[in-house]
Order: structure tokens, then C-alpha cells, then sequence
């Protein structure tokens, strides 16, 4: 029990050492393996976010070193979130509301949801043009729609 103690007491005061380097964090994006594990053990930390599935809570709760700044830090979490998200996603965007595309939009830091969403409902076909696309390809996509989508540009910083 004593040995739980003092492992679990480092981890606290090795994350509050790591929560300075919040914006630091690395490829493996933001979540519990960003704070256990800090921004110089990236396949650490996004081995712990995918098993631990910690990055789809901090990304949706601001938390782990998850921040709603939105712009390129956050939209590096993409590829992450497609992955953990992706059927959801595949729903919401379809639909044009849910959680996912709000989420999404907070990621790409956009102030208006709404404008997102149709944007994101309108190019429905151009993000998942195939069922075999990968994660990456689905981020891909979704990025080249924020991008080429004039009203989104300026809504949103990218």
C-alpha cells in the first residue's frame, strides 16, 4: 500500500510539473499520457491516451492538458479523436449537429458551431468519400474543409 502511495504521490507532482508544458505536449496530443508522461515520451503518452482513452474525455472536458484555445494546437489532436470518434462523428456530421462536430468545432477554435456544422454536413461525401479511408485520411479531409471553406476561415483559427 505504502508503495501505491509514493507512486501515486510522484505521478501528482510529476503532472503538476508537466501542466507548465501544457502547450508543449507534443505529437501525442494532450491527455493523461501528456501529463504522466510529459512532452519527451511522445509513444508513452499516446500508448497511455489510446488505452486509457483519456484524450477523447480531456479534449471534450478541457482537462489532461487539453485546452479550448482551438487554432493548429488543438487541431493536432485531430487524427486522435477521429480515431477514438469516428462513427459518432461519421452520425453527427451527417446529421449536422452532435457532440463530435461541437467538439470538432472547438478544436479549430470556429465561433460559430452552426456555420461549422453545415459546412461539415455540406462535405459529408469529401470526408468520408470511401469507407476504407483512414483515420489520417478522415483528418486530412476534415481539415481541407475547414480550409477551403471561405466562411469557415474566418470563423474559425486556422
Amino acid at each position: 500500500m505504502k508503495k501505491i502511495l509514493i507512486v501515486l504521490s510522484a505521478l501528482v507532482s510529476f503532472s503538476a510539473l508537466s501542466a507548465n508544458a501544457a502547450d508543449h505536449y507534443g505529437t501525442a496530443g494532450c491527455g493523461l499520457g501528456s501529463v504522466l508522461m510529459g512532452p519527451d515520451s511522445q509513444v508513452l503518452a499516446a500508448t497511455t491516451n489510446a488505452s486509457s482513452y483519456s484524450q477523447t474525455f480531456g479534449i471534450t472536458s478541457g482537462t489532461s492538458n487539453c485546452t479550448a484555445k482551438g487554432g493548429m494546437a488543438s487541431v493536432n489532436q485531430l487524427p486522435f479523436y477521429v480515431e477514438a470518434n469516428r462513427q459518432a462523428m461519421a452520425n453527427d456530421i451527417a446529421r449536422g449537429s452532435g457532440e463530435t462536430v461541437a467538439d470538432l468545432s472547438m478544436m479549430f477554435g470556429c465561433e460559430d458551431v452552426g456555420s461549422f456544422a453545415v459546412s461539415m454536413q455540406k462535405n459529408y461525401n469529401r470526408i468520408f468519400s470511401s469507407t476504407q479511408m483512414s483515420n489520417q485520411q478522415v483528418s486530412d479531409s476534415i481539415l481541407g474543409v475547414v480550409k477551403s471553406d471561405s466562411a469557415l476561415s474566418t470563423n474559425c483559427k486556422i
